[in-house]
């Protein structure tokens, strides 16, 4: 079975197959060069996951995998939500200044970090995932590995941010690892479908 993968992030393509290699069929992860841009128009992440499968899937007719993710703070409704890696337009450093003024003097900061991923077939079925994690958004930014908001997200139970903690820990406790945990849980429903509903 092949499975198209809509990023040219080689830290996601490590985690993809990782979990894939764990199956007992084997599932041969595809990734491209380049990818097209699909608007991210969608009012929640499975929105914005199941538009990226979908578009992929239909144009080089095979199975697609996306996933769209971002962080949710409570004390500033839910933003920067499907918004995140946009939320100022100007990158990751000035997306976590604009998030530190956005909370400052608020006691609140409880946040949630969210990942959904679509896996998508050439006609029109789709099957989705969710992973999240919650935690609280610290006062400065700490901690040098990761990247987007990892040196302020400091996930509930720890005192560090993702980007103290380092990428082994985020590799077994982000909220796209828990999204693929449930993509290798339900793959059984994925693989009957591509065996006995879907014609290539």
């Amino acid at each position: 079975m092949k499975l198209l993968v809509t990023t040219t992030n080689a830290h996601k393509l490590i985690e993809i197959n990782e979990i894939f290699t764990k199956l007992p069929l084997i599932v041969e992860v595809e990734s491209l060069e380049k990818i097209m841009d699909v608007l991210e128009d969608g009012n929640t992440f499975l929105d914005n996951a199941k538009k990226k499968a979908l578009e992929y899937a239909k144009i080089y007719q095979t199975i697609t995998l996306s996933d769209d993710s971002g962080l949710c703070v409570d004390a500033i409704h839910q933003m920067p939500g499907v918004y995140s890696s946009r939320y100022s337009g100007l990158g990751d450093k000035i997306n976590n200044q604009k998030l530190l003024n956005a909370l400052s003097g608020k006691n609140n900061r409880n946040a949630t970090f969210y990942s959904v991923i679509a896996i998508a077939f050439p006609d029109g079925k789709v099957f989705s995932f969710e992973g999240k994690i919650h935690g609280s958004i610290s006062e400065v930014e700490m901690g040098s590995e990761g990247f987007g908001y990892d040196s302020l997200f400091i996930p509930e139970g720890y005192n560090q941010t993702f980007a103290s903690l380092g990428s082994d820990f985020k590799a077994k406790h982000s909220h796209r690892r828990m999204a693929l945990n449930k993509v290798m849980e339900g793959f059984d429903e994925i693989i009957n479908y591509w065996r006995y509903s879907w014609k290539a």
